[in-house]
């Protein structure tokens, strides 16, 4: 009986002591994973087509951060970040040109990699990855048309 009590008590304890051991390898004053981090979600971003707006997408994005921020200064400059990202969409598109429900995420990613160097500094900037992205309503490239003109409909 007292085995299995004391086999209990070191299943309890055990993972304690791991946990103590991982707080002890960082360093007091290091920053944790959470605050070398900046989610953005929300952010509604046109799809163009000849230069007019047909859809937006709904973005969530990530960018991992290198330490010397604290999170005071890096939330002050995320609406910097998210202004810059909206200004760039409607300068040049990042969706493909033929699906009007997404983004390109290798252009969406190029963009914001860019604009966050420019708010937070070029070294401060690790990573940036696009999370998800929803559109606003479904829109479907119309076929394309073959042969001649259309024939002429009459009553």
């Amino acid at each position: 009986m007292s085995r299995h009590l004391l086999l209990m008590l070191l299943c309890l304890l055990l993972p304690a002591a791991s946990a103590v051991r991982a707080a002890e390898e960082k360093p007091a004053g290091a920053p944790s994973d959470a605050d070398l981090r900046l989610d953005l979600s929300g952010i509604g971003l046109p799809v163009l087509r000849d230069g007019r707006v047909v859809n937006f997408v709904f973005v969530r994005a990530r960018i991992q951060l290198n330490p010397g921020l604290s999170r005071p200064e890096i939330e002050a400059r995320e609406p910097f970040i998210r202004e810059g990202l909206v200004r760039s969409a409607y300068r040049t598109p990042m969706n493909s040109g033929t699906d009007f429900m997404a983004l390109d995420p290798a252009r969406f990613e190029a963009v914001l990699m860019r604009e966050a160097k420019a708010a937070l500094g070029a070294n401060k900037v690790r990573s940036v990855t696009l999370m998800d992205q929803k559109a606003q309503k479904r829109i479907y490239v119309p076929p394309a048309r073959t042969g001649g003109p259309a024939a002429t409909i009459r009553p």
